[in-house]
């Protein structure tokens, strides 16, 4: 019910925004992601901004409008994938058919032991009343996190949902399709010592490069969460590019390791993801599930 409804709103939204919504892009890029979302839904999205004279371009094109070397010409759109679900493989058809580039963003252990950590998290809130969501065990120091994980890990057999590496590697070897870097084991990396963190941006660099025999150039940031150390290390290991999942737009001046983004809700509907890639979600629909969520969780308010 709440995705009927969500969609519903969704709707009306782009009825009465959506074409002012779409004359912001006419100057500058639309940078959108994907997780693990359907083949009806990818459609849908893909669709929609082919029916509204979208161009889309590759993370190479990306960074030379970032640096000024090209201008944005007409409506143009970037694509992404984060985390590397084996899910994303049955999206590859699309991209081929219609001749989309699009950049998939891998972090290097889920594609070893074939499941992310949040997987195991899940188990591990199951098991332990001391945490009531996975978003509880993200806030642990990485160390303490990671050893609750490595424990779940020897005790659940989990069905495989990243790609494994011959899949990764025939995605390299795509045309349409570049690889980047999530880091080597997706931590929330604030949550990371020095020590972790370099090791996160290095080796992730270094065994990408290794396996796929490419130059390993852009990045997005695992969770979202960045500061000044990782856009430091994004130097220090020469990173050309990093990718947020800040979905604002600044009209005067946009980073190289500060690139917007857009998040699909890959359990949304199509018109609810629509009305959040135009940015009408978050100007409307989002100041009011904040509210909500002060009202009913005080203890947030002055956090």
């Amino acid at each position: 019910m709440k995705k009927l409804i969500a969609n519903i709103l969704g709707y009306l939204l782009l009825l009465i925004f959506g074409k002012t919504a779409l004359k912001q892009f006419d100057k500058q890029v639309l940078s959108i992601y994907f997780h693990d979302p359907s083949l009806v839904l990818f459609k849908g999205i893909i669709g929609f901004l082919f029916s509204k004279g979208f161009r889309f371009i590759s993370e190479e094109e990306y960074f030379q409008i970032i640096n000024g070397e090209k201008d944005v010409k007409g409506r143009t759109a970037f694509i992404s994938f984060d985390d590397g679900w084996k899910g994303n493989l049955k999206l590859i058809p699309i991209l081929e058919k219609y001749q989309i580039p699009a950049t998939f963003f891998i972090p290097v252990r889920p594609v070893i032991t074939g499941n992310f950590w949040w997987e195991y998290a899940a188990k591990v809130v199951e098991e332990n009343q001391q945490f009531k969501s996975v978003e509880e065990v993200k806030k642990l120091p990485n160390d303490s996190r990671m050893q609750l994980i490595r424990g779940a890990a020897a005790r659940y057999d989990l069905k495989r949902s990243c790609i494994e590496l011959s899949e990764l590697k025939r995605l390299s070897e795509n045309p349409f399709i570049t690889i980047g870097s999530h880091t080597y084991h997706h931590p929330i990396t604030i949550k990371c010592s020095d020590e972790e963190l370099d090791f996160e941006y290095r080796e992730s660099k270094k065994t990408l490069e290794e396996w796929l025999s490419v130059e390993i150039n852009s990045f997005s940031f695992p969770n979202g969460d960045y500061n000044q150390r990782d856009l430091d290390l994004l130097k220090k290991y020469n990173y050309k590019m990093a990718f947020t999942v800040n979905p604002e737009l600044n009209s005067n001046f946009i980073s190289e390791f500060q690139i917007p983004r857009v998040s699909i809700n890959s359990n949304g509907g199509k018109y609810e993801n629509i009305a959040r890639m135009l940015r009408v979600w978050h100007k409307f629909v989002q100041p009011l599930q904040q509210k909500q969520a002060l009202l009913f969780n005080p203890k947030l308010s002055g956090s």
